[in-house]
């Protein structure tokens, strides 16, 4: 069985009733404006919508991976998604596009709205948002996210990103920027003087 989504949550182009009620929640933990703390989140609050939320880290310039995943997003990829990065999620020609929007996300600060549909000959057109958040310690480097799927959407290995557009967030207390390095991809180091 598919989701079922309400008709109202399309009309001139408003969001999914849990993309709404977790931005709404998001947006009620922040103080003077301020990023608001993964630790601030309340399961209680979004319990409704569980199985769309997941919670994503920053481990590198325009790079995140999940640490906890809702069963909706493992149910659509059929697979656990815990530790993966979000970019696997996305066909190869789509991963530089969304590694930038994602450092805008933690950088500027904003709110990631994106537009999907299924790859690899799958069918079906999905909503996902990303919320910047503070660790612990006082970073951007959390990002709370919801995925929902339209009517009929079916599973799908990979996605597509077809539109995005980010709301940038103002006032308050947010967080100094700052430039994670990226994780060297080679695991290789350059010795001067070596043999050609």
């Amino acid at each position: 069985m598919g989701v079922v989504l309400s008709l109202a949550d399309f009309i001139k182009g408003a969001p999914p009733s849990a993309l709404k009620e977790i931005g709404d929640h998001w947006q009620s933990l922040r103080v003077d404006g301020a990023l608001p703390k993964r630790s601030d989140l309340s399961p209680k609050d979004m319990s409704a919508h569980l199985d769309k939320v997941f919670l994503l880290e920053r481990i590198g310039t325009g790079h995140v991976k999940f640490r906890l995943c809702g069963s909706m997003l493992c149910d659509i990829l059929s697979m656990d998604l815990r530790g993966m990065p979000l970019s696997a999620l996305f066909e190869p020609p789509y991963r530089d596009q969304l590694s930038g929007l994602i450092e805008e996300c933690f950088q500027r600060p904003a709110i990631l709205h994106m537009s999907l549909s299924a790859g690899w000959s799958a069918s079906g057109n999905y909503r996902m948002a990303l919320w910047p958040m503070l660790s612990d310690l006082g970073d951007a480097s959390r990002a709370l996210g919801c995925l929902v799927a339209d009517d009929g959407s079916g599973p799908t290995k990979r996605f597509r990103l077809d539109h995005a557009s980010t709301d940038a967030l103002c006032g308050g207390d947010l967080p100094p920027r700052t430039k994670k390095p990226a994780p060297l991809g080679t695991g290789f180091e350059l010795i001067d003087g070596g043999a050609d």
